[in-house]
């Protein structure tokens, strides 16, 4: 069981590998984390769940997430978006969003997500 203040962070990535590394580093931060692979079932989690923050990969097997970052903006649910191109349209419409290009450090992540959810910054050597 989880305590009380744990944080839940939706993942929206459809490559398992990068995936699976958002996912340790969150999880190593004390985080609770939701994976979803593919546009519909991020779609349905955001539905279902409480979410706290959120880290939306743009391209999920040719479709656009943004469907995701609009619910997410609509809710008021802070997010970064990862992706491997500029994003220069969703930027416009979203001034307020976190962008990280891919590929991405470890630490680069958990300085974003400690912003996004103000929590304390991580002890130096991360």
């Amino acid at each position: 069981m989880l305590p009380p203040q744990t944080r839940r962070v939706l993942i929206v990535e459809d490559d398992p590998v990068v995936a699976m590394m958002v996912e340790d580093t969150l999880r190593s931060m004390g985080l609770e984390t939701l994976v979803n692979l593919s546009l519909f079932d991020a779609v349905a989690e955001l539905e279902a769940s409480d979410i706290d923050a959120a880290v939306v990969d743009m391209g999920l097997r040719g479709e656009s997430a943004h469907p995701v970052v609009l619910a997410l903006a609509t809710r008021g649910v802070p997010f970064v978006v990862v992706s491997g191109r500029h994003q220069p349209e969703l930027r416009a419409e979203f001034p307020q969003m976190r962008f990280v290009l891919k590929p991405f450090s470890v630490q680069v992540l958990d300085e974003i997500m400690r912003e996004l959810l103000d929590m304390p910054a991580s002890p130096p050597g991360l």
